[in-house]
């Protein structure tokens, strides 16, 4: 399955990319992160873990629509999906 992956900022630094396609087996977020993790060990922990269960540490988007959280066990990913990771903003 392929899938594209945008990382925007910080992600984009640490990984010195701005996107990479994907070839991975499985089809939730959990496999998809556990690729990135492989190709771009500097990520690990940026992308790993979970301060409270459910919310992820990043902001993500699946074709442009922002995921509100879940285990990345349980979010399901698709043959060509376009998947975008950013930092969470807060503002007030």
């Amino acid at each position: 399955m392929q899938v594209d992956v945008k990382l925007l900022v910080p992600f984009r630094q640490i990984a010195k990319t701005g996107q990479v396609r994907v070839d991975m087996e499985g089809g939730t977020l959990e496999d998809l992160l556990e690729n990135l993790i492989v190709r771009f060990p500097s990520l690990r922990d940026h992308l790993s873990g979970e301060e409270f269960p459910g919310v992820l540490p990043f902001l993500l988007m699946i074709n442009k629509k922002v995921v509100k959280g879940g285990r990345p066990a349980d979010i399901r990913i698709n043959h060509g999906d376009c998947v975008t990771i950013t930092q969470i903003m807060t503002g007030g």
